[in-house]
């Protein structure tokens, strides 16, 4: 998807910082990135640490920079656009930025189908994904503008370079502190040359913007003699995109239908297309729902449900079960707006969808979540066709814990922090790890391991 046009928030963003205390105490007035840092914290594109530090020379992680990305350019990650690389985790914080992306060839993989989503950014990689998602136009390279790059560490035919060539004609770059005979393209990129990076960006692009509206002012106002010639280049929609020169495909768009609930729809995929089913429930239901590949096809099928907000990002999602060639969903929702969304791993095949109401066990969505207590041990068990479990706790201040799981099956455990948790640097939470949990509430599921019909006795402690 596009970027949003510019809005009222972004030009407030774009004023400069007027000289006053430093919102980071470690971020001081003469630090070379304080504005670029402040002005993107001002908007909430970044955030502090939670002792109130920003931390501006630590790197930045691949799928923290694609966050700040998104955020800053006002892009807003499909739903339908998941399962993209084989280390994204399936209902991790950074799953939507980095499936979308990939889905819109901003960014793709290296050669072993991998992201690496906790490696950090380096500078020509983290270039590329903000010329790219903040729409910037980069053309192909020339004899002419080959020659502003005059650093001996960059070879003239890596990928990166039309990049680079586009970043100094523009003026997204160079940043303070960049500067000499050398670039360093592969040293990585800190959190405060990340903002430096993303500000010249929103700059450019809201001249370019403004450039673009005045043209066609002109253009309105001088007839229709006008021609195409004027008009820029979308933002490198063909291009490669950070880490590689592979080629990448492109991820096929989800086909939408409006139901209503309950409903028995059977379909074919269009490819590898997603299906996805939109309806609205008018009161607190027991969503059941199987999703299966008709018998004599090959492949799986994947189901996953959102509840929808207006801004379109889901905070409350659900993965279904998959077993063989179905899917299942076993789930307590609340009054509102929802999206079934199926994926199936071989083109062209046919499924079928049946979604009604069901019987649960009273602990089957986020709505039923169980509190959790500090330092309890608390041993639950998975009945037959019973899929997840669901927990919730909430902290009052900054807590370190490790919220651990022990079972003899492989149960799938995601921790989802509510919208009321500042999570420092876009990382989150993981089970079985040890993390410095923000104040706030959160819910966490764990999946019942395959077959279904197994019962399953796990533990868990929150500590």
């Amino acid at each position: 998807m596009r970027p949003l046009p510019l809005t009222l928030t972004l030009l407030l963003f774009l004023q400069p910082v007027l000289t006053r205390a430093s919102l980071f105490p470690d971020v001081p007035e003469d630090y070379i990135h304080r504005e670029a840092v402040e002005r993107l914290a001002n908007v909430q594109v970044i955030n502090g640490n939670p002792d109130g530090t920003f931390l501006p020379d630590a790197s930045v992680n691949r799928a923290a920079m694609l966050k700040m990305l998104y955020k800053a350019s006002g892009r807003t990650p499909d739903p339908s656009n998941v399962d993209c690389f084989d280390d994204v985790v399936l209902g991790s914080w950074y799953e939507p930025f980095v499936c979308d992306a990939e889905a819109n060839r901003l960014v793709q993989g290296y050669s072993d189908g991998k992201f690496r989503p906790d490696n950090p950014v380096n500078r020509t990689e983290a270039l590329k994904m903000t010329m790219l998602t903040i729409g910037i136009d980069v053309p192909e390279l020339t004899s002419i503008n080959r020659e502003v790059l005059k650093f001996v560490d960059i070879s003239t035919s890596a990928w990166y370079t039309k990049y680079l060539s586009a970043a100094f004609t523009k003026g997204v770059l160079p940043i303070a502190g960049q500067s000499g005979p050398r670039f360093y393209p592969d040293w990585p990129l800190s959190r405060g040359e990340a903002a430096a990076y993303i500000v010249n960006a929103l700059d450019i692009k809201f001249t370019q913007e403004k450039e673009e509206l005045q043209k066609g002012l002109a253009s309105s106002a001088g007839g229709a003699s006008s021609t195409a010639e004027g008009s820029p280049a979308t933002g490198g929609g063909a291009s490669s995109a950070a880490g590689s020169s592979a080629s990448v495909t492109l991820r096929p768009e989800a086909t939408q239908t409006n139901v209503n609930f309950p409903f028995d729809v059977t379909g074919t995929f269009e490819e590898k297309a997603s299906q996805a089913y939109r309806f609205m429930l008018s009161k607190t239901t027991t969503l059941d729902a199987t999703a299966a590949i008709k018998a004599g096809q090959g492949g799986k099928i994947s189901c996953r449900l959102y509840k929808l907000t207006k801004d379109g990002f889901s905070e409350e999602y659900y993965l279904g079960f998959q077993e063989s060639q179905s899917c299942y969903l076993l789930t307590t929702l609340t009054a509102g707006d929802y999206q079934l969304q199926l994926e199936p791993t071989t083109p062209n095949t046919s499924f079928t969808l049946a979604v009604k109401a069901g019987l649960g066990d009273g602990n089957d969505g986020f709505s039923e979540a169980r509190n959790l207590t500090r330092g309890n041990l608390k041993t639950e068990i998975l009945s037959p066709n019973d899929y997840e479990d669901w927990f919730k706790f909430t902290l009052s201040r900054d807590t370190e814990l490790t919220f651990k799981v022990v079972s003899s099956f492989k149960v799938r455990c995601l921790i989802y922090p509510g919208s009321d948790v500042d999570v420092f640097g876009f990382a989150g939470p993981q089970c079985g790890e040890t993390y410095l949990y923000p104040a706030g509430s959160y819910i966490v599921g764990i999946g019942h391991a395959v077959p279904r019909a197994a019962r399953q006795t796990y533990t868990i402690q929150l500590k």
